[in-house]
């Protein structure tokens, strides 16, 4: 089962979070989508006007909001078994890693990948490779910058990549893409990685 995940911050250090996005996607469908507000963390809790240009997300409207190790122990269930997507992994895992390190919580395990690498790969002729770029091609509507859409549009663009390469899974579709999955454990990060099309078996 995949989980796609979609941060969205204060400001520009990863760890200060502000709003998480995630939506499951099981047999075809996107479930269990949901977006929660989260005040983040007072070592990192300014807003910068750019960031909130960007989401809309203001202080006032987060004042009363969780903090991530608030709403951690029912997203922990979530990640249980799965592979994380994101679009633009290494934002998500990054802010990911700083935000539990904040909190002094132990990192979970589990694989991840990309879904923007693996779309290059899938679609290399596309003007780019942007999620509303895509998701607008391929006839997905969202808003973009609302996590909770963000977290759906990933999810909607890995149903796509299967159903366009004819893949099965998630492992299937990076082997065919070339892209090796990433990894988070208590010991740190593995990043996902494109494989050098010269590097590939034939």
């Amino acid at each position: 089962m995949i989980l796609a995940l979609d941060f969205e911050t204060a400001n520009a250090d990863p760890g200060s979070i502000c709003s998480v996005g995630v939506a499951s996607l099981e047999s075809g469908r996107i479930t269990r989508r949901r977006e929660i507000l989260i005040r983040p963390h007072e070592r990192c809790g300014w807003f910068h006007s750019f960031n909130i240009a960007i989401h809309g997300i203001r202080p006032e409207m987060v004042h009363n909001a969780p903090e991530w190790d608030e709403v951690w122990p029912e997203l922990a269930e979530l990640f249980r078994d799965r592979v994380i997507v994101a679009h633009n992994a290494a934002f998500d895992i990054g802010a990911f890693q700083k935000v539990m390190e904040l909190y002094e919580l132990e990192l979970p395990e589990f694989p991840y990948f990309c879904s923007c690498k693996v779309a290059r790969r899938v679609w290399p002729d596309f003007e780019n490779h942007r999620l509303n770029t895509l998701c607008r091609h391929l006839g997905f509507e969202f808003r973009h910058h609302q996590a909770g859409e963000d977290a759906a549009a990933a999810a909607f663009l890995v149903q796509k990549m299967f159903d366009f390469t004819g893949t099965a899974g998630w492992r299937e579709l990076l082997e065919h893409a070339g892209v090796t999955p990433g990894r988070i454990s208590p010991e740190g990060c593995i990043p996902c990685r494109v494989i050098p099309k010269k590097g590939r078996s034939r």
